[in-house]
Protein backbone atom coordinates (compact mmCIF):
# COMPACT_ATOMS: atom_id res chain seq x y z
CA UNK A 1 0.00 0.00 0.00
CA UNK A 2 3.13 2.13 0.53
CA UNK A 3 4.49 1.68 -2.76
CA UNK A 4 1.13 2.38 -4.26
CA UNK A 5 0.87 5.91 -2.24
CA UNK A 6 4.14 6.54 -3.33
CA UNK A 7 3.93 5.86 -6.97
CA UNK A 8 0.25 8.06 -6.59
CA UNK A 9 2.21 10.61 -4.65
CA UNK A 10 5.20 11.00 -7.55
CA UNK A 11 2.49 10.68 -10.62
CA UNK A 12 0.91 14.11 -8.58
CA UNK A 13 4.09 15.93 -8.37
CA UNK A 14 4.98 15.15 -11.89
CA UNK A 15 1.06 16.04 -13.16
CA UNK A 16 1.45 19.68 -11.06
CA UNK A 17 4.97 20.79 -11.66
CA UNK A 18 5.20 19.31 -15.48
CA UNK A 19 8.20 18.70 -17.24
CA UNK A 20 9.06 21.81 -18.35
CA UNK A 21 11.66 24.31 -17.60
CA UNK A 22 9.93 26.39 -14.53
CA UNK A 23 11.15 30.27 -13.80
CA UNK A 24 10.28 32.26 -10.63
CA UNK A 25 10.38 35.28 -12.65
CA UNK A 26 11.96 36.83 -16.21
CA UNK A 27 15.32 37.72 -14.28
CA UNK A 28 15.94 33.66 -13.89
CA UNK A 29 14.71 33.17 -17.14
CA UNK A 30 17.13 35.45 -19.07
CA UNK A 31 20.42 34.51 -16.43
CA UNK A 32 19.54 30.52 -17.33
CA UNK A 33 18.53 29.77 -14.03
CA UNK A 34 16.94 26.39 -14.29
CA UNK A 35 15.67 24.87 -11.04
CA UNK A 36 12.89 21.66 -10.88
CA UNK A 37 12.21 19.59 -13.85
CA UNK A 38 14.07 20.83 -16.92
CA UNK A 39 15.84 18.34 -19.57
CA UNK A 40 18.84 19.12 -21.46
CA UNK A 41 16.81 19.36 -24.74
CA UNK A 42 14.13 21.84 -23.13
CA UNK A 43 17.14 24.01 -22.19
CA UNK A 44 18.66 23.97 -25.21
CA UNK A 45 15.57 24.56 -27.27
CA UNK A 46 14.87 27.57 -24.57
CA UNK A 47 18.70 29.03 -25.98
CA UNK A 48 18.05 27.99 -29.19
CA UNK A 49 14.96 30.01 -29.07
CA UNK A 50 16.23 33.03 -27.35
CA UNK A 51 19.25 33.36 -29.77
CA UNK A 52 16.73 33.53 -32.63
CA UNK A 53 14.93 36.39 -31.24
CA UNK A 54 17.93 38.47 -31.00
CA UNK A 55 19.79 37.48 -34.51
CA UNK A 56 15.58 38.50 -35.60
CA UNK A 57 16.02 41.50 -33.39
CA UNK A 58 19.47 42.65 -34.76
CA UNK A 59 18.02 42.11 -38.21
CA UNK A 60 14.86 44.14 -37.85
CA UNK A 61 16.56 47.02 -36.84
CA UNK A 62 19.60 46.52 -39.77
CA UNK A 63 16.98 46.96 -42.44
CA UNK A 64 14.78 49.82 -40.63
CA UNK A 65 18.56 51.72 -40.14
CA UNK A 66 18.89 50.78 -44.25
CA UNK A 67 15.83 52.27 -45.19
CA UNK A 68 16.19 55.25 -43.11
CA UNK A 69 19.67 55.97 -44.67
CA UNK A 70 17.93 55.48 -48.25
CA UNK A 71 16.90 59.12 -49.72
CA UNK A 72 13.32 58.53 -50.78
CA UNK A 73 13.15 60.18 -54.36
CA UNK A 74 9.01 61.72 -54.71
CA UNK A 75 8.07 64.72 -56.91
CA UNK A 76 6.08 67.28 -55.34
CA UNK A 77 3.88 69.81 -57.38
CA UNK A 78 1.76 72.63 -55.78
CA UNK A 79 2.29 70.77 -52.86
CA UNK A 80 1.08 67.39 -53.59
CA UNK A 81 3.33 64.30 -53.93
CA UNK A 82 3.29 62.83 -57.00
CA UNK A 83 4.73 59.35 -56.05
CA UNK A 84 7.70 57.44 -55.84
CA UNK A 85 10.37 57.43 -59.05
CA UNK A 86 10.66 54.99 -61.07
CA UNK A 87 12.03 53.71 -64.47
CA UNK A 88 9.66 52.30 -67.84
CA UNK A 89 12.20 51.03 -70.29
CA UNK A 90 11.67 49.29 -73.26
CA UNK A 91 15.27 47.21 -74.59
CA UNK A 92 13.12 45.82 -78.01
CA UNK A 93 14.23 47.08 -81.57
CA UNK A 94 10.55 48.17 -82.02
CA UNK A 95 8.15 50.24 -80.44
CA UNK A 96 5.68 49.47 -77.18
CA UNK A 97 3.14 50.63 -75.73
CA UNK A 98 3.24 49.74 -72.04
CA UNK A 99 0.51 50.18 -69.90
CA UNK A 100 0.70 50.91 -66.36
CA UNK A 101 -2.59 50.05 -64.39
CA UNK A 102 -3.16 50.66 -60.15
CA UNK A 103 -4.11 53.19 -57.99
CA UNK A 104 -3.13 55.15 -61.21
CA UNK A 105 -3.15 53.92 -64.75
CA UNK A 106 -0.84 55.82 -66.74
CA UNK A 107 0.22 54.67 -70.75
CA UNK A 108 3.85 54.96 -72.34
CA UNK A 109 4.41 54.91 -76.13
CA UNK A 110 8.31 54.10 -76.16
CA UNK A 111 10.07 54.24 -78.85
CA UNK A 112 13.00 51.64 -79.66
CA UNK A 113 15.61 51.08 -76.73
CA UNK A 114 13.94 53.96 -74.95
CA UNK A 115 14.28 54.73 -71.18
CA UNK A 116 12.28 57.17 -69.03
CA UNK A 117 11.29 58.07 -65.69
CA UNK A 118 8.34 58.66 -64.10
CA UNK A 119 6.66 59.05 -60.69
CA UNK A 120 3.96 56.80 -59.21
CA UNK A 121 1.77 56.69 -56.09
CA UNK A 122 2.70 53.74 -53.26
CA UNK A 123 0.46 50.53 -54.41
CA UNK A 124 0.31 46.97 -56.22
CA UNK A 125 0.43 47.81 -60.24
CA UNK A 126 0.05 45.74 -62.82
CA UNK A 127 1.93 46.61 -66.61
CA UNK A 128 1.37 44.54 -69.79
CA UNK A 129 2.90 45.58 -72.72
CA UNK A 130 1.65 46.24 -76.62
CA UNK A 131 3.34 45.46 -79.74
CA UNK A 132 2.19 46.05 -82.97
CA UNK A 133 -1.25 46.03 -80.78
CA UNK A 134 -0.82 42.61 -79.57
CA UNK A 135 -0.38 41.70 -76.31
CA UNK A 136 3.24 40.57 -75.43
CA UNK A 137 3.37 38.14 -72.69
CA UNK A 138 1.10 37.73 -69.46
CA UNK A 139 1.85 41.18 -67.42
CA UNK A 140 4.03 41.82 -64.93
CA UNK A 141 3.33 42.81 -60.95
CA UNK A 142 4.72 45.19 -59.42
CA UNK A 143 4.81 47.51 -55.85
CA UNK A 144 5.29 50.94 -55.52
CA UNK A 145 6.97 51.59 -52.08
CA UNK A 146 9.82 52.98 -50.16
CA UNK A 147 12.17 50.28 -50.75
CA UNK A 148 14.68 50.59 -53.77
CA UNK A 149 15.90 48.88 -56.19
CA UNK A 150 19.43 49.06 -58.97
CA UNK A 151 18.22 49.03 -62.07
CA UNK A 152 20.98 49.22 -64.87
CA UNK A 153 22.58 51.29 -62.33
CA UNK A 154 19.73 53.70 -61.53
CA UNK A 155 18.29 53.77 -57.38
CA UNK A 156 14.58 53.57 -58.00
CA UNK A 157 11.55 52.41 -56.06
CA UNK A 158 9.95 50.86 -59.19
CA UNK A 159 11.05 49.69 -62.58
CA UNK A 160 9.07 48.05 -65.55
CA UNK A 161 10.80 46.76 -68.85
CA UNK A 162 9.59 45.08 -71.79
CA UNK A 163 12.77 42.54 -73.09
CA UNK A 164 11.52 40.63 -76.56
CA UNK A 165 14.20 37.51 -75.84
CA UNK A 166 14.38 37.17 -71.98
CA UNK A 167 16.84 34.97 -71.39
CA UNK A 168 14.69 32.30 -69.06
Amino acid sequence: MKKIAAIGFVCLIVLVVGCAAHFGNEAQYEKGDWYFLAGSQEVAKIQSDKASLAHNKTVSAMAIDKLKSQPIETKIVNGATQGYKGIIHNLSYERANIIITGPEKKSYFLGAKEKIEDFLLPGKYCAETYVGGRKMGKGWIFSVGVPQYNYLGHNVHWYVYYDPNPSN
